[in-house]
């Protein structure tokens, strides 16, 4: 069995282990309240009931109250003013959307390039698909758009369709920076090829200004490039966003951003039309939490504020625990996961978790996040933690635990 299918399964009713691997909100950051509330409404809708609209097959392209709300919310929260409805499909959450969009426009075969590392997952479905995976190196900005990448992956592999994460990107933390979107943008024109872009992340920014502390006047903050979304209009584009990670995944809907083209397409893809548009009942639920904006203010005032504070806790307790000697560590600004690289390259991660969980704590091996084993062997002394998972007091616990199955590897093998 694949070791990340294997993780992925591992016992969730295990409350003595500090489960960092897993990349998901704890208890405590799902909005019960929001969601109580809009259920209820839904229910007690008597027009709603009457005229069927959570209670029958929804349009193929989705709730149509939902798709205009979800155009105001990137109004607001990513000034993108060229967007219609016309440009949102409600889905069933990415990974629905990842296969289905696998179907429509790949074939068995065809050549798709991924960031290394990459979300892997997204690896799962494309070879569940039979697709021949390449990927390409990244830094600080992002995947590497140069001369090599132009002559050895446009020009020689010609890849038909490119997957990213680009804003604190699963599993690394980083964010492509506006000029490579631009840059990838233009190429995908003259190459012909698709920007699959999965922005799971897009809303959680820790950074953003908040203009009623002064505290943070002196600060350097960081403006995040614009939405993938933002590019819609080129046709080469899709953009790819989720409620999992800012209300709970077990909606199991999201939705996409993308030319009215690829919408309709979308909307008559044969398994959208007969079974119609993605969960009503649910499209409903969040349509109502998201009409009233509440969405956004719990964003903003709950979802950033607790995870940017166990950021920085993570962050800070890795780097006292461990400290420089022992590894690198890129701090994201936001996003729900910490990238770890050990300075000795001999550092086995996939023996370390072995060890660390006899010490009860868990994290995600980097090799998962790579296609084949030469880009696994290049990622094998990384490991990525979720610091969504638990609270502060947790992480630091789990830092202590990770140190100490260190402490126990070194002994063993260096």
């Amino acid at each position: 069995m694949d070791i990340g299918l294997e993780n992925r399964n591992e016992n969730q009713s295990d409350t003595t282990t500090i489960q960092l691997h897993r990349g998901e909100p704890d208890e405590t950051m799902i909005p019960f309240d929001l969601i109580s509330k809009a259920s209820q409404e839904i229910l007690t809708d008597e027009k709603g009931k009457h005229e069927r609209t959570y209670w029958a097959y929804a349009p193929d392209e989705g709730n149509m109250e939902l798709r205009h709300h979800i155009v105001n919310l990137l109004r607001q929260t990513s000034a993108i003013s060229t967007l219609s409805y016309e440009n949102i499909f409600i889905t069933n959450g990415i990974s629905a959307i990842l296969d289905q969009i696998c179907t429509m426009f790949l074939r068995a075969g065809d050549t798709i390039l991924v960031e290394c590392p990459t979300y892997l997952y997204a690896l799962q479905i494309f070879r569940d698909h039979h697709l021949h995976i390449i990927s390409y190196t990244v830094d600080d900005d992002g995947l590497i758009i140069d001369s090599k990448f132009i002559n050895e992956v446009l020009e020689r592999a010609k890849p038909k369709m490119i997957y990213l994460v680009p804003t604190f990107q699963n599993p690394a933390g980083f964010t492509m920076s506006h000029h490579r979107r631009e840059q990838l943008v233009q190429l995908s024109l003259k190459y012909h090829f698709l920007i699959l872009a999965d922005e799971a992340y897009h809303f959680l920014d820790y950074e953003k200004k908040d203009e009623n502390d002064n505290e943070q006047n002196d600060e350097k903050l960081i403006e995040h490039p614009k939405s993938f979304a933002s590019y819609h209009a080129a046709g080469t584009v899709i953009a790819l966003h989720s409620f999992s990670k800012i209300l709970t995944p077990a909606l199991r809907l999201g939705f996409v951003c993308a030319s009215h083209e690829h919408v309709i397409a979308m909307g008559h893809y044969g398994l959208i039309h007969s079974g119609g548009g993605a969960n009503p009942f649910i499209s409903g639920i969040v349509d109502r939490i998201l009409a009233e904006g509440s969405l956004k203010q719990f964003i903003d005032e709950k979802l950033c504020i607790e995870y940017g504070k166990r950021m920085r806790v993570l962050y800070n307790e890795l780097m006292r625990t461990f400290g420089e000697k022992y590894i690198s560590c890129r701090r994201p600004s936001g996003g729900y996961f910490l990238w770890v690289k050990f300075n000795d390259t001999t550092v086995d991660c996939d023996q370390l978790l072995s060890i660390a969980r006899k010490y009860g704590v868990t994290f995600k091996s980097g090799r998962l996040f790579a296609h084949d084993e030469e880009a696994k062997a290049q990622l094998a002394n990384c490991l990525r933690l979720c610091f969504a998972i638990v609270d502060c007091e947790q992480l630091r616990e789990g830092c202590a635990r990770l140190k100490q199955a260190f402490e126990e590897y070194k002994n063993i093998t260096l």
